[in-house]
């Protein structure tokens, strides 16, 4: 009978032990198999979040939030990273893990998750909330934020530097945070064209009045995670001093690809990571600076190649980050394909 077994048949031996890659798979598909961790993914698509950010996006309790987040974090679907006292999560970001094409393949239906309205309305609060801060805090300074900036790091140590990296005799310059444009008229001298941007009213109110009648500059005030500037039509990108004011960097990076014609030079200077707390309260930074790793693996995302990086100590307690990059691919072309 069908049923019986020959004498000639034998059974498989049934292993001990998964394998490490199948372990990892099984994990990663029990990770996703609850809805408030789905929710989780679809909320860190957007930008990375605090712990307290999260619960309140959530509207659930910490110790609920924290024991999802530590589930998707051993499946290998999220990293996590430290800001002074706060915890930051964010999606993994790399394609050669399967938790990555299972993210991928969650968020292509995005339309169809739980929650999906309600969870974006509250990210757009709590973003909102982050770049108020900011905001607020550049408003109340004005003028005197160059004063301010010498508190912490003179702009002279790094000013030297940004020229040398830019090239000569551009036709359109970006200076991404250009506060109340001190550093305009040394850009001038590598351009016929600098346009400042600035998220703050008061800011742009002092650089407009700086920089009256003047042809070869022109303010703009905007979030840097939304330049008002088309496709490829600069020659060169500043960003000095701001990226650690701004909600979601990575967001920056991809404008600043968009913007920048191919082949284009940017410019970055910020600080590298460092555990000083009383800059997110005095100075209400939200990152407490960058390693230079990640920095550059945002490079390679967005389409730049790396040309120089470097980590310059001060005499105080920070040191300096250093970035010089090129535009070498369109980044919303290839990501269309």
């Amino acid at each position: 009978m069908d049923f019986l077994r020959t004498e000639t048949e034998t059974l498989l031996p049934t292993p001990s032990l998964v394998s490490q890659s199948e372990n990892a798979l099984m994990k990663a598909f029990k990770s996703v198999s609850d809805e408030t961790r789905v929710r989780i993914i679809h909320i860190l698509s957007y930008a990375d979040f605090s712990v307290n950010e999260i619960v309140d996006i959530l509207s659930m309790g910490q110790s609920s939030v924290s024991r999802h987040l530590k589930i998707l974090t051993d499946a290998g679907l999220l990293s996590s990273r430290r800001e002074g006292s706060w915890v930051y999560y964010s999606l993994r970001n790399s394609a050669k893990y399967f938790s990555y094409d299972l993210v991928q393949l969650i968020l292509s239906y995005k339309e169809d998750l739980p929650f999906r309205e309600v969870d974006q309305r509250n990210m757009s609060i709590s973003l909102q909330n982050r770049e108020n801060l900011s905001r607020e805090f550049f408003d109340d300074l004005g003028q005197n934020w160059e004063k301010v900036q010498e508190e912490v790091l003179d702009p002279k140590i790094y000013r030297d530097r940004i020229l040398s990296s830019l090239p000569g005799n551009s036709e359109r310059l970006l200076d991404l945070g250009c506060g109340p444009g001190g550093l305009i008229p040394y850009l001038l001298s590598k351009s016929n064209k600098v346009i400042g941007l600035d998220s703050s009213t008061k800011m742009v109110e002092v650089a407009r009045k700086e920089f009256f009648g003047n042809s070869k500059v022109e303010i703009l005030q905007a979030q840097l995670e939304q330049l008002p500037v088309d496709d490829n039509t600069a020659d060169s990108v500043v960003a000095s001093m701001v990226l650690h004011h701004v909600s979601h960097p990575p967001k920056v990076l991809e404008e600043i690809n968009r913007v920048l014609k191919l082949g284009g030079t940017f410019c970055l200077v910020d600080l590298v990571k460092h555990n000083q707390e009383f800059m997110r309260e005095k100075y209400a930074d939200l990152w407490m600076g960058f390693e230079p790793d990640l920095i550059q693996s945002w490079l390679k995302t967005y389409g730049f190649e790396l040309i120089e990086r470097d980590s310059v100590s001060t005499n105080t307690v920070f040191k300096i980050l250093f970035i010089k990059a090129t535009k070498k691919e369109d980044y919303h072309v290839r990501n269309s394909n």
